[in-house]
């Protein structure tokens, strides 16, 4: 080994505490993370400190709430998080054979085309080798009864018994296009002539209105219009129809490529959220395993904050 080797090995943390790193910034918890490790709290605490100290840098900001990242922190994340992906995905190439392999993943219809769809072009091109069957649908699938491997589906996690990943952290956001949002700038009201757009299977706007510190969505003496699915509804909100209140995660790309917007502050969770989710019959499957912890490293960073909180300019 070089000289220049040792040197760069002697500067590199160890993967333990890497790893011990890597769970605490994706809980932003250390009681959470401790628990998935395996560890006590004080022996997380004891690794983390032991890391900064190595490094010469603080990477959390300690409070009664939980972890906040300093601007290494998030930095040192993002580079390690996207290393113990690529180190999964090679170990887990190791268990498949140079066979075909099929992988039946159920998503729910809105999740499906909003969010997932975009984003499959990078499993599908690491990983030629799976034959990938999405499987659209409105309500749950039965992971024990529909083939299906995955089943990606909104709720509260609570799935006994079965292995699931979160994939977002939700909010219920009011969203419209730029030009509807143009109209209310400067109002304390929204005008009269403005659609109010519904979902009839989810409806969002009466978790919104219960809130007691959002802004009022006014229904009555308006025109609405309903929809039973929300990509639809969210497609009718791009046209510049009107105003919705919509699940964060189904809008993020919109809002980011300034298709739609946010016309007013505010934010309301329902205790919902989309996983994704493996029975227990598929849990020592390569295949499933792979496309879990792609999902994982995916989405670990949930929607950009920034894009889900950006609204127009008054």
């Amino acid at each position: 080994m070089t000289a220049s080797n040792t040197s760069i090995l002697s500067r590199i943390p160890s993967l333990r505490s890497l790893l011990v790193f890597n769970a605490a910034a994706r809980h932003l918890n250390q009681v959470r993370a401790a628990e998935e490790l395996c560890l006590t709290q004080s022996a997380l605490s004891r690794q983390l400190k032991s890391l900064e100290e190595h490094l010469g840098v603080q990477l959390f900001e300690r409070g009664p709430r939980g972890l906040r990242f300093t601007q290494e922190g998030e930095l040192l994340y993002d580079f390690t998080s996207r290393a113990f992906s690529l180190m999964g995905e090679g170990v887990s190439r190791l268990g498949l054979s140079t066979e075909r392999h099929t992988l039946v993943v159920s998503v729910a219809r809105s999740f499906a085309q909003r969010v997932l769809a975009p984003r499959l072009g990078e499993f599908v091109a690491a990983h030629p080798q799976i034959d990938l069957h999405i499987d659209i649908h409105r309500y749950y699938a039965d992971l024990e009864s529909s083939g299906a491997d995955i089943s990606i589906r909104l709720g509260g996690g609570d799935w006994d018994d079965y292995h699931s990943v979160k994939i977002t952290d939700d909010a219920l956001v009011p969203v419209c296009a730029p030009q509807v949002a143009e109209r209310m700038k400067g109002r304390a009201d929204i005008p009269d002539d403005i659609v109010v757009l519904r979902n009839r299977e989810r409806e969002y706007l009466d978790a919104w209105m219960l809130h007691p510190r959002v802004r009022r969505i006014p229904v009555e003496g308006r025109m609405s219009l309903s929809f039973n699915d929300s990509a639809t509804l969210i497609a009718a909100l791009e046209g510049g129809i009107g105003i919705a209140v919509s699940r964060s995660s189904l809008v993020a790309d919109a809002l980011d490529a300034g298709l739609l917007v946010r016309p007013f502050e505010g934010e309301v969770k329902d205790g919902l959220d989309y996983y994704a989710v493996s029975s227990p019959r598929s849990r020592r499957n390569a295949v499933v395993m792979l496309f879990m912890q792609w999902l994982d490293a995916r989405f670990a960073s949930g929607f950009s904050a920034d894009t889900v909180r950006r609204t127009a300019p008054r």
